[in-house]
């Protein structure tokens, strides 16, 4: 999978279909005077990842990796980008680093602060952490430039189809697919866990460009608000 979804940002990954239900895995890339790679996806499709990867940014043109979630399916393929690029910064929460250091331990982690800023040549990004949704190390990476959200699990849903566009689905579609993932993934965080949703409530949102299922744009507000209700965030 290989779609251009603005005039930065691409979209790469896997789209598994089940007889009972479609899935994704998602990552992007943002390319322009820096080049910048957002999560990656599950080691079993490494391969094809890199493959692709590789014919948007040669490796030595790749200037970071924003790791939002330590989870195999969003890390997996960590491992054959390093085994190429070794020294390539890769920036996460602290929970995140502690989690993967013992595998990687020559690589270049650089801890993120919660709604601390990063300029990557013209790209200025923002990162959230959000503990509890739904591990201790993931966070949420805000792209400034072009007003998308980089969520990972938050904001997934189960579906998956290409491109993976909201506009291929029913809001009413779309809104279940959210809604199952949410009873899944996030039903059991605490309260306070799930306040963290107000902070993103304040961002100015064009995109939302979760980890699994479609990229949210014509449906993103109805989403949005199912999680206000979901978390009793008013």
């Amino acid at each position: 999978m290989n779609y251009s979804i603005s005039h930065s940002c691409t979209v790469l990954g896997k789209v598994i279909q089940k007889p009972d239900r479609s899935f994704s895995f998602l990552a992007y890339v943002l390319r322009g005077e820096k080049n910048v790679l957002i999560d990656t996806v599950p080691e079993k499709v490494g391969e094809t990842f890199m493959a692709e990867l590789k014919q948007l940014v040669p490796l030595s043109q790749l200037d970071a990796i924003i790791l939002n979630h330590s989870e195999e399916d969003h890390s997996g393929a960590l491992a054959l980008l390093l085994a190429e690029r070794a020294d390539i910064p890769i920036y996460c929460t602290a929970a995140c680093k502690h989690r993967l250091v013992s595998r990687y331990p020559n690589a270049n982690f650089i801890e993120v602060e919660n709604l601390s800023t990063l300029k990557v040549g013209t790209f200025q990004l923002r990162f959230t952490h959000t503990p509890g949704l739904h591990w201790d190390d993931n966070m949420v990476t805000y792209f400034e430039n072009e007003q998308i959200l980089f969520s990972n699990d938050l904001f997934g849903q189960y579906l998956g189809c290409e491109p993976p566009l909201d506009k291929d689905y029913t809001t009413d579609r779309v809104l279940q697919g959210a809604k199952t993932y949410f009873d899944k993934v996030f039903a059991q965080a605490t309260s306070h866990e799930k306040r963290a949703i107000l902070g993103l409530a304040d961002l100015k949102l064009e995109c939302i460009a979760p980890g699994h299922g479609v990229i949210l744009t014509g449906k993103l507000d109805d989403v949005f608000t199912l999680y206000q209700t979901e978390c009793a965030v008013y």
